[in-house]
């Protein structure tokens, strides 16, 4: 059984960056504009970034089943997305600080856990 670990935090917070860093060999990274773009979900809206991060973690839940460790580097900006998609994947989140702020880029800050 493999594992999951979410970055989360506003888009410019390093997110991809970050998950870089951390892959090791055989790791498997998911990358939340590739996931948009590979996924056709172009909606930034709030119904389309709870499609896109549910989507991406059941692709995780798949791969984590399958032995692999995933490391994802997804906005997931809501404090109820960021419950289904923990319940769905069992992951560790990773709060990144910093990045865009304002109406255009909302985002829940997580409760310290």
């Amino acid at each position: 059984m493999g594992t999951v670990t979410w970055l989360t935090g506003n888009s410019g917070s390093w997110k991809t960056t970050t998950a870089k860093a951390m892959l090791k060999r055989g790791d498997i990274l998911l990358d939340g504009d590739e996931m948009r773009e590979a996924l056709g979900n172009q909606s930034m809206g709030k119904d389309g970034r709870y499609k896109q991060n549910i989507q991406v973690a059941n692709l995780a839940k798949l791969l984590s089943d399958q032995g692999f460790h995933v490391v994802i580097a997804v906005i997931c900006p809501y404090r109820e997305l960021r419950k289904i998609v923990k319940k769905i994947t069992n992951c560790k989140f990773i709060y990144l600080e910093g990045g865009k702020d304002g109406d255009e880029y909302p985002y829940e800050h997580p409760d310290l856990y």
